[in-house]
């Protein structure tokens, strides 16, 4: 007989569940937002007023320093913190209910190192094919509104990509590619996925929705589409697997190769430009990277995928 409690919110429809976890997402972030913006203060000898006027300097040293410490905040307040009360409220088990406790084998892992990088010539291509994008005469405002917002988004990273020594380097690979791949794998495919998928009852359907409010996240708008197919991706590598641990390894994979290759690059071991890595204009090259990437997703996943329910 089974004697443990049910979930605290097991009666919710998914829908409510969707709801609930915006409400969710949006008090974990105001609360620790505040409590960061409360210490940072102490933390860095400034005033809370000093704070907020220098905080779009990005060319005081001091203020990247800021700038990092909230991008930190932010993964945990708006992606980690939420999903694991989440799960926790659906299912009385985080690990549990976000895919956590099926660690998968190593051929998965190995499969999609392989992958991440296949995939570089499309979605260098897909870079190019959204940055070519016109909108109509009568939205020229806005089109102007995303050019600055994407110079100033391109500004602040290349800011955060300066790596002076290894001690950075180390504190980046945790900021950009290890927080944010396990923070936004929890919330957008751990939760979104699953409450999206239990409320249509399609799962190819939830996953890119999922991938669309991924990349619409961001906020940069000249690489929406690249990203959103690279949640696509990430949301396949978890149906078919059934660990969140594997698109978390992709998504770090695809973060902290970037990072690395700035470091590799700024030192000398590299040359050219990083985010050119991968890029080409041989469209039958292109194509046939698709083709491999596609096949070796069918040829690792496909017998999982027979394995999990929906």
């Amino acid at each position: 007989m089974d004697f443990r409690k049910p979930p605290l919110l097991d009666s919710l429809t998914p829908f409510s569940r969707i709801l609930f976890s915006l409400l969710l997402v949006i008090a974990c972030f105001a609360i620790t937002f505040f409590a960061g913006l409360l210490l940072a203060g102490p933390l860095f000898g400034i005033s809370m007023k000093e704070i907020m006027e220098t905080l779009s300097d990005v060319e005081n040293p001091q203020t990247i320093h800021v700038l990092k410490y909230f991008q930190v905040i932010q993964s945990f307040g708006l992606f980690i913190f939420p999903a694991m009360l989440a799960g926790y409220f659906f299912e009385r088990s985080s690990a549990r209910y976000l895919a956590l406790s099926k660690p998968s084998g190593w051929l998965i892992y190995l499969a999609t190192l392989v992958l991440m990088f296949a995939c570089l010539p499309l979605i260098n291509w897909m870079v190019t094919v959204n940055e070519s994008m016109k909108l109509p005469g009568f939205l020229s405002g806005m089109e102007e509104w995303m050019k600055t917002t994407e110079e100033q988004a391109a500004k602040l990273t290349d800011t955060f990509l300066i790596m002076p020594s290894v001690g950075v380097l180390i504190f980046n690979l945790v900021m950009i590619a290890l927080l944010p791949a396990i923070g936004e794998e929890f919330l957008f495919r751990g939760l979104l996925q699953r409450l999206v998928k239990e409320w249509l009852g399609n799962i190819h359907v939830a996953i890119f929705i999922a991938a669309f409010l991924f990349s619409a996240l961001h906020m940069q708008f000249y690489g929406f589409l690249p990203r959103m197919m690279l949640g696509v991706m990430f949301g396949y590598l978890f149906y078919w697997s059934g660990s969140l641990w594997v698109p978390i390894w992709g998504h770090f994979i695809n973060n902290g190769s970037a990072v690395i290759f700035a470091y590799l690059g700024q030192h000398g071991f590299l040359s050219g430009n990083y985010e050119d890595f991968g890029a080409t204009e041989n469209v039958f090259y292109i194509i046939l990277s698709g083709l491999a990437v596609t096949a070796l997703l069918l040829f690792v996943f496909r017998k999982r995928s027979a394995e999990q329910p929906g």
